[in-house]
């Protein structure tokens, strides 16, 4: 078993590893070979390497090829998985706690891309073994995509379109973006372009797990202190909203990439946003006993509220027949729904909730119980008593999902702080 070769995958690896090689975009790109059974395929590859790359171009690229633990404690940018099996020859199970060691080393010893090549499919494959796992992973790993554009399609256009020319793909504002995109998405970082959040825009927003954070991507290119100013008073709106920015220079970028997005990788990492993650949806969380918090209790009819479920002040409002309590609803004022919004926002976890939802809330600060068409009235008022706390910038109006014309239940309210 530790003899075992693939002549035809050995070639293939070898075929695709000097393609890349005269690739511009992999210039500076270094590369591994593991094989993951044996080691005589190994040596082959190596042999084979060296006839068509040579020596120095192998070094420059720090391409070694082994077995797993040849990488141990070591990545490279571009790893190539030998996986060696082939249906000429007995292929017993790998299921061993030894095996699944050495299949997780090959599996994350790659920073940007993995390849894996095979000669079996998974009908050839026990069910408990590793090398079907693997195949699957990669069978079932949907290309990625940034905002609808393939990524491979993505990084042709950046590596081969004349830029002083070409624009860069909608909905991109410049090839920066597209760049500094691109080194997140070799990450496997979920990354949304041109963001709109209260009709306004963010360079690209990186997503994962419960939280998101904010990239501007700073172009050399001076277009005024007006422009300046705009900017950097969206980024303090956003920012009492809750939404945390990183800066990145072009000139920094392109000077060395390394040194410029070594703080966004630390950034990610403090906010427990990492690769492969897609977002809980900013309402979905945090949750209490099962139930979601910011919509707790308010998509009941008002009349499911209780008197218990008011504050002490404000349950002698509760009391008395239906004309009785439209009556009060009549008599709240503008001035008087505006502060319970604020007071209910004030209530809410990150002092955010949804458009949908702050008639009732409302009407619970206030200690009123109405239905019926008296109520559609109040909401108006409620809706109209928003707009102007949003003209006021008391409160900002914005979505959490990326859409121009999102409904009301995915439109959130925040107070600022």
């Amino acid at each position: 078993m530790n003899r075992a070769i693939n002549r035809p995958e050995a070639e293939a690896v070898v075929e695709k590893i000097v393609e890349l090689s005269g690739d511009k975009r992999y210039i500076n790109k270094t590369m591994g070979v593991v094989v993951l059974q044996g080691e005589a395929q190994a040596g082959l590859i190596e042999g084979q390497l060296l006839e068509r790359l040579g020596a120095e171009e192998m070094e420059r690229r720090r391409l070694v090829c082994g077995n797993p633990y040849s990488f141990q404690g070591d990545e490279r940018d571009i790893m190539f998985l030998s996986m060696v099996a082939a249906t000429n020859e007995r292929i017993g199970p790998l299921a061993k706690p030894a095996d699944e060691r050495r299949f997780n080393v090959a599996a994350s010893r790659a920073r940007d891309q993995m390849y894996l090549f095979h000669s079996v499919t998974c009908d050839d494959l026990s069910s408990s073994c590793l090398r079907r796992r693997l195949l699957e992973f990669f069978e079932n790993t949907q290309p990625q995509e940034i905002a609808g554009i393939n990524r491979e399609e993505l990084e042709r256009r950046a590596s081969r379109d004349n830029r002083s020319v070409i624009k860069p793909p909608k909905p991109f504002g410049s090839w920066f973006e597209v760049d500094v995109a691109l080194n997140l998405a070799r990450r496997g970082f979920n990354v949304i372009p041109q963001y709109e959040i209260a009709g306004k825009r963010i360079d690209l927003v990186i997503e994962g797990g419960n939280a998101r954070l904010a990239v501007e991507c700073d172009g050399d290119e001076w277009h005024g202190a007006d422009q300046y100013e705009e900017d950097m008073l969206r980024q303090r709106q956003l920012e009492r909203c809750g939404w945390e920015f990183f800066r990145i220079r072009e000139s920094a970028f392109y000077s060395n990439r390394e040194t410029a997005l070594q703080g966004l990788w630390q950034a990610l990492e403090e906010r427990e946003i990492f690769p492969g993650e897609s977002r809980v949806e900013y309402e979905a969380k945090p949750y209490e006993n099962g139930v979601d918090c910011y919509e707790k209790d308010y998509d009941k009819a008002d009349d499911d509220i209780k008197e218990s479920d008011l504050d002490p002040p404000l349950a002698s409002n509760f009391k008395g027949s239906d004309s009785d309590r439209t009556k009060r609803v009549e008599e709240v004022s503008i001035s008087e729904i505006q502060d319970a919004i604020l007071q209910a926002l004030s209530k809410c976890p990150n002092q955010t909730c949804t458009k949908h939802s702050m008639t009732a809330r409302v009407l619970k600060e206030l200690g009123i119980v109405t239905r019926g068409n008296p109520r559609i009235v109040f909401n108006e008022r409620v809706m109209r008593s928003i707009s102007v706390l949003e003209k006021q910038e008391s409160i900002l109006t914005t979505s959490h999902v990326n859409e121009p014309h999102p409904p009301d239940e995915k439109v959130l309210l925040c107070k600022y702080l």
